[in-house]
């Protein structure tokens, strides 16, 4: 399918209003803080759909740029839900190992090294108390969770790969009526693993057929690539093969390695269409000596102690450092949904020495383990933890 040049803009211009949206939500302070996931979405759809259709236009370094965004947003939503996972529904925390699909796809689209691993990582590092917690009441789940460790396992070539493509194998035979992608992906993690092109080349042309049976009506750009496809094809990539795939919905602007010189551009500013806080969640409250408190969420899977390590670097410096609390501090000022009284005195009390510093760690697991004496160098007035996910 050839698509006009008027399709491709009115896509593009179309995606752009809808991004600007959630930018200015962000930028005029009513984004609610407990929300956050809803504005993620909404940018990772929209870079997405400039993604696809900046291949479409064959403009590969904007398409790479739009799919790396996506892929940060998706992340960002995945860690905005382990931090709330007491507020949040259940099926959220579920979903987990589905989101990690895309937003690895969308890396892996990118190219961008950093980024692959980051995701991957974290990926391969999620607990087995999800299959616990998920696998007797959601019960593709196992087969979800396997996948999500498969795959990120393969795109860092790790030693694990084999073992999770084997529990995928194990957790897929006891799905009732697995989907073609079901029957398929194992075969291709495997043809990965064997070195095997004419394998790989086999399962990738079920995969597109399965995701052509998902998206059967092309007719916007923003829906015209299989970017699963795409990046199933630079996976493989990644272990020294090199697949063919011929469909006109994997365009060679995602697929080429090499920037052409006379690479096109889309007409956007596609920087305009970011915001991001420079602190992360925090929350401002009283404690039992009516006392200003400032409250810093950080997530930490279980299994060990935690340490100082375990809280975060953001922008603003480590969660609860001083850098940290002004800028929080003044994030607060011109998001709508904190009290400006509350603003006003947490700022006075932390100008005076008095501002109380809290760590909040949500946490999976149930164990025993708490926090280790290193907790003592860092400036945290209290510390709770929510074991269990705070349920």
């Amino acid at each position: 399918m050839t698509l006009s040049a008027e399709t491709i803009q009115q896509s593009i211009d179309e995606t752009v209003e809808d991004m600007q949206f959630s930018v200015d939500l962000w930028n005029d302070g009513k984004a609610n803080p407990n929300r956050m996931s809803n504005l993620y979405h909404s940018m990772t759809r929209g870079f997405s759909n400039l993604a696809r259709t900046a291949a479409v236009y064959g403009a590969t370094t904007d398409c790479r740029d739009c799919y790396g965004r996506a892929a940060e947003f998706t992340f960002e939503k995945i860690c905005h839900h382990r931090r709330l996972r007491d507020r949040r529904e259940r099926i959220d925390w579920e979903g987990e190992s589905r989101d990690f699909y895309p937003a690895l796809n969308d890396a892996l689209l990118s190219r961008n090294e950093d980024l692959i691993e980051e995701i991957a990582s974290e990926a391969i590092a999620v607990d087995e108390v999800y299959l616990d917690e998920f696998a007797e009441d959601y019960p593709d789940s196992p087969a979800n969770f396997y996948d999500m460790k498969a795959h990120a396992a393969l795109a860092l070539d790790d030693d694990r790969a084999t073992t999770y493509v084997a529990e995928l194998r194990d957790a897929i035979e006891v799905t009732d009526d697995p989907s073609l992608y079901w029957e398929t992906i194992p075969e291709f993690y495997a043809a990965v693993l064997d070195g095997s092109t004419a394998d790989v080349e086999a399962a990738l042309a079920d995969l597109h057929d399965f995701f052509v049976s998902e998206a059967p009506n092309p007719d916007d750009p923003s829906e015209y690539v299989l970017d699963d496809v795409a990046a199933s094809v630079v996976l493989a990539r990644r272990h020294g093969l090199d697949p063919m795939i011929e469909s006109d919905r994997v365009p060679e602007a995602v697929l080429r390695e090499e920037i052409p010189a006379d690479d096109p551009t889309l007409d956007i500013d596609i920087d305009s269409l970011q915001f991001t806080s420079d602190v992360g969640f925090f929350e401002l409250e009283r404690d039992d000596e009516d006392r200003p408190v400032i409250a810093g969420r950080i997530y930490h899977p279980g299994g060990e102690p935690v340490s100082a390590d375990d809280v975060p670097e953001r922008e603003a410096g480590r969660v609860l450092s001083d850098g940290w609390i002004e800028a929080a501090l003044d994030e607060a000022e011109w998001r709508e949904h904190y009290d400006d009284a509350m603003v006003a005195e947490a700022r006075e009390a932390y100008e005076d020495g008095t501002l109380q510093r809290k760590l909040v760690v949500v946490q999976d697991r149930t164990d025993g383990h708490t926090f280790d004496e290193s907790l003592a160098a860092l400036p945290v007035d209290d510390v709770a933890m929510l074991k269990g996910a705070g349920r």
